[in-house]
């Protein structure tokens, strides 16, 4: 029995190789994602607290010019209720109020002698120009129980009322209560105004614009 040697060159199948992933280039960004929605989410909460902080700044800063207004709103009706100005000063024992002096008499007598009275003290009867100083007279009068004469009666030939200035009486500032008949001037009464006899005995309030001094400097 013959034995047969035999050589066998089997080739070899070769594995292919694996493809191996493509080089990233230097500009991208090798963050994990988390990362990079992290940093998303602070930006924009970033930009939000900003945005806040002017909105913030804006609300304060009107704020404080609304209170400024309305300080100054006040320091002015202050000071026009009660002037402190050092160089306008009233006389002793007269009332200050914005631009005016006013004296309530002690004595009572006719609205002729009321008129005669304040001309000697350098003033004329109460001429009342508007509503914030009609208040002001009925509070300086409230709990009086006198009647107080003022620059005021009803002139027969115009059927009128007029003030002693020659103008005539506006209702909206003055409204007189009773009846407007020849010989009728009108007083303050619990805070009314009101037509009564000019030959009755009532006090009166006398007027005169606030002095104000002045310095003059020799140069």
């Amino acid at each position: 029995m013959s034995v047969v040697y035999a050589d066998l060159n089997l080739a070899r199948t070769r594995e292919p190789k694996a493809e191996s992933p493509p080089p990233l280039s230097p500009d991208t960004c090798r963050c994990p994602r988390w990362h990079r929605l992290a940093l998303k989410f602070g930006c924009a909460g970033l930009i939000l607290l900003v945005l806040s902080v002017i909105g913030l700044g804006v609300l304060v800063l009107s704020l404080l010019q609304k209170l400024s207004v309305q300080e100054i709103s006040t320091d002015v009706q202050k000071n026009r209720t009660n002037p402190t100005d050092s160089s306008a000063k009233c006389p002793q024992d007269w009332l200050s109020h914005r631009d005016k002096c006013f004296h309530v008499s002690r004595a009572s007598n006719t609205w002729e002698e009321g008129l005669a009275d304040c001309d000697g003290k350098g003033a004329t009867l109460l001429l009342i120009q508007d509503q914030e100083e009609l208040r002001f007279i009925q509070n300086s009068t409230r709990g009086e129980d006198n009647s107080f004469w003022i620059g005021l009666n009803y002139t027969s030939t115009d059927k009128n009322w007029k003030w002693i200035n020659g103008s005539t009486l506006n209702s909206d500032v003055v409204k007189i209560n009773g009846d407007s008949t020849k010989g009728s001037c009108a007083a303050i009464s619990r805070g009314k105004a009101v037509s009564e006899s000019c030959v009755s005995d009532n006090r009166w309030i006398c007027q005169k614009e606030l002095k104000r001094e002045t310095t003059c400097n020799d140069s």
